[in-house]
């Protein structure tokens, strides 16, 4: 409507329904600041990318596949607000493109991949070149992986990725109301 609605969670039109982007992309928003905060003392990694960093700590997806497919998916919502993923260096990235189908419910499977590989063509609507990502089930994780965060901490086996440590933790994320 274009009118502030100060209250999100009672809003009539339900953003943070498990049915709509927001709430989609705030989960995905969520391990990239999980990645970002967070280490498990002792843990290294090549790779840059917070929600790698995440789901390779805390969750138990080992698939580097998932990861980076659950990784253009947050690409796909956060800058291009849509569910089309096209790397910016195509020739070597062509696995990393993807024209995702969301399915509301609970399936057997997190992800499940085209028979066929987009070729990048949006005429094309075809589920055999579709990837598929069971919302259900990537919350789950998501939620999982927060678990799994919180109780290696209580163990006493978290350190923070903060060059500020806890005062920039405080800085960067402390809300007053």
């Amino acid at each position: 409507s274009g009118d502030s609605e100060l209250n999100i969670l009672a809003n009539t039109t339900d953003f943070l329904s498990p049915d709509s982007f927001i709430c989609i992309i705030n989960y995905l928003l969520i391990l990239d600041l999980i990645g970002e905060v967070f280490n498990v003392k002792g843990f290294t990694t090549k790779k840059n990318n917070n929600i790698y960093k995440a789901l390779k700590q805390f969750s138990s997806l080992t698939s580097e596949k998932d990861i980076d497919t659950i990784i253009a998916l947050r690409n796909s919502l956060a800058h291009n607000y849509g569910l089309i993923n096209i790397p910016r260096d195509e020739k070597e990235n062509s696995t990393k493109r993807h024209k995702f189908i969301l399915l509301h419910y609970e399936n057997s499977f997190l992800i499940k991949y085209p028979t066929t590989i987009w070729n990048g063509d949006f005429k094309d609507k075809s589920e055999d070149t579709s990837t598929q990502i069971s919302k259900i089930n990537l919350i789950n994780l998501i939620e999982q992986t927060y678990k799994n965060l919180v109780k290696e901490s209580e163990n006493n086996r978290i350190e923070l990725n903060l060059s500020g440590g806890v005062e920039e933790l405080k800085s960067r994320f402390t809300l007053i109301f």
